[in-house]
């Protein structure tokens, strides 16, 4: 049997040392399936019943963003494939790719079944635990959301199901792309994402993990070694930054594969990878998110401060709701961008680091913004009296707020944590009231 799994690699046809292997999937990162990290919670202190969820949750699992047919990994198959320059490996690669893209052709930008079944469980588990919420005849439940397809899907999902428990809700919808795609209306932002000083640290990482041979080796298996000679440095990054974009993708899309008449091993492209090449890959995937999403070596960087709207409408609406009792929750549905700084600025998961091989003890994107990822503001009134309590979770985990202290955790009382983050605010020279557009326009 080892002869020919030997022979077959020799051949070109599958990396030997992918056979039957079954890797970890802390690799996915940001692509992890999602799953509440908590069953259990801790009761709250005698009399008090919850009153208000204030939420944001980023979309559900979902299919590709961009077509296959378009991708850099596509075009240079076909081209080599013209050329008679595939191995056997590679003409395997490429029909596997053709199979994704028949699978993906109609569902590009949307959520998957997987994604929808996730916000399914999110609103399954919130009615169960905080169903004091939703008693009102006519709960009013204010919606917000991006310009994008798929999270106005995810909060139809999740809309859906909770609509199911609760007695004719009234729901109001509008897109804040201010508050939840606020990374996309800074410019000083745009030039941290795409010059900031992080990048330096990013190729430091790679040198260390031995990036440019992980590639060419996994580039070398496709192509003959009169085609493969061709290739610059450039191509091999681009087909292996695409191969394991396939290969993370295909966790959400497998009832898509099925419906698709296709077996899962026609579309599955792990095999092209070794667990170890997946790791490095997925370390360096963190990191990346690290730099550019998350706390970085600096938590009060513009990587983080960019969440200052969201953080201004979480205590604007919790006020509002304590003054007028108008609105039962709010729920907003976003992405990864938005979630992973706001976890950094609302003292989630903000610890920060400057050695680039310590990255994942001390930050994780398939912890923080695994997909349908969510921090949920939970406000406790007691029975008879004016005080409140609040309790933070994110991805369903009782969670502490670094900075801010308390006697009865996970409980916070309401006053405390308000002059906290109005302090924080404070801090950005903002508040409340602040007009965002234009805050943002300027941010440096």
């Amino acid at each position: 049997m080892k002869k020919l799994f030997a022979a077959l690699y020799f051949f070109g046809f599958i990396p030997f040392f992918s056979i039957g292997q079954t890797c970890k999937e802390s690799f996915l990162g940001s692509k992890t399936l999602y799953q509440s990290q908590q069953q259990q919670y801790i009761a709250p202190p005698k009399g008090y019943l919850p009153v208000f969820i204030n939420h944001v949750g980023r979309h559900g699992a979902r299919h590709l963003t961009k077509d296959v047919n378009a991708t850099y990994i596509y075009q240079l198959l076909l081209h080599a494939d013209s050329l008679n320059g595939l191995s056997k490996a590679g003409k395997l690669l490429k029909e596997k790719i053709l199979a994704l893209e028949k699978v993906e052709k109609k569902n590009i930008k949307s959520i998957s079944f997987r994604g929808k079944t996730e916000q399914v469980g999110i609103a399954d588990r919130m009615f169960a635990n905080y169903s004091n919420v939703f008693t009102n005849q006519k709960p009013l439940l204010h919606i917000s959301y991006t310009k994008e397809i798929r999270t106005l899907q995810t909060a139809a999902a999740f809309l859906g199901e909770l609509g199911t428990k609760i007695s004719e809700p009234v729901i109001m919808k509008q897109i804040n792309d201010t508050t939840l795609r606020f990374y996309d209306m800074s410019p000083s932002y745009d030039d941290y994402k795409n010059y900031g000083n992080w990048h330096k640290y990013l190729q430091q990482l790679k040198i260390s993990v031995k990036y440019n041979e992980l590639t060419r080796q996994v580039a070398q298996q496709f192509f003959t070694a009169s085609y493969f000679k061709n290739l610059n440095e450039n191509n091999i990054d681009k087909l292996t930054g695409d191969l394991f974009g396939f290969v993370n993708i295909f966790y959400s899309i497998e009832n898509e594969i099925k419906d698709a008449g296709y077996k899962l091993s026609d579309v599955d492209m792990q095999l092209f990878l070794t667990c170890k090449q997946l790791s490095v890959l997925g370390i360096i995937d963190n990191a990346e998110d690290f730099f550019a999403k998350g706390p970085d070596s600096d938590a009060n960087g513009i990587q983080v401060k960019i969440s200052l709207p969201l953080l201004a409408d979480f205590v604007s609406t919790t006020d509002s709701y304590i003054k007028t009792k108008a609105i039962n929750a709010q729920f907003r549905f976003c992405h990864a961008e938005t979630i992973s700084p706001i976890a950094a600025l609302m003292g989630f998961a903000s610890d920060t680091t400057t050695n680039v091989n310590n990255i994942n003890h001390v930050w994780n994107a398939y912890k923080v913004i695994p997909l349908s990822s969510n921090i949920q503001w939970i406000l406790y009134q007691k029975q008879g009296s004016e005080n409140y309590l609040i309790k933070f979770l994110l991805n369903e985990k009782e969670i502490a707020v670094k900075g801010l202290i308390t006697e009865i955790f996970p409980y916070y009382n309401w006053d405390d944590v308000r002059a906290f983050y109005l302090k924080k605010l404070e801090q950005f020279n903002v508040s409340p009231h602040t007009d965002f557009v234009q805050f943002l326009k300027y941010l440096k």
